[in-house]
């Protein structure tokens, strides 16, 4: 098997792993809205997401359907011009997640990572509390800052 098939296999196995584990988060976090899991910007992980879960709105293809987000995944390649869309998402206290380094420090909510063993999380702790946003217990425990 040529080795450019190989890393496109890891490539796929990590971000579907994001993508079940974002999910997941989602899923247990208690936001102010229970409707939907959004994203912005396409990559490798918002692709695995959209192909497990078919109600995943691309805020590019509709930007009316934010106000119906409970959480916006701000897809890799989206970092330049991030703060003002994270202005628009943290007043309407959406969730919103990311993987690539900076994002909480642009005002982002959570930023995930791979640890040593298990994904982590670099967390906001002051936009989450603004935006009423409640993690499960099992979800703070990977909190790393």
């Amino acid at each position: 098997m040529p080795i450019e098939c190989i890393a496109d296999m890891v490539g796929i196995e990590e971000a579907t792993a994001f993508s079940g584990f974002i999910q997941d988060l989602v899923r247990t976090a208690h936001t102010q809205k229970n409707v939907v899991l959004c994203h912005v910007g396409r990559d490798a992980i918002s692709n695995a997401i959209s192909v497990q879960n078919k109600s995943f709105v691309d805020l590019d293809a509709d930007p009316s359907k934010y106000a119906s987000c409970k959480a916006v995944y701000i897809a890799q390649g989206r970092e330049k011009g991030l703060r003002s869309e994270l202005d628009k998402f943290n007043k309407n206290n959406i969730l919103t997640i990311a993987i690539f380094d900076g994002f909480v420090e642009s005002g982002g909510m959570i930023q995930v990572q791979m640890g040593r063993r298990n994904f982590e999380l670099v967390v906001n702790t002051k936009k989450i509390k603004e935006s009423g946003v409640r993690l499960n217990s099992l979800v703070a425990d990977l909190i790393v800052n």
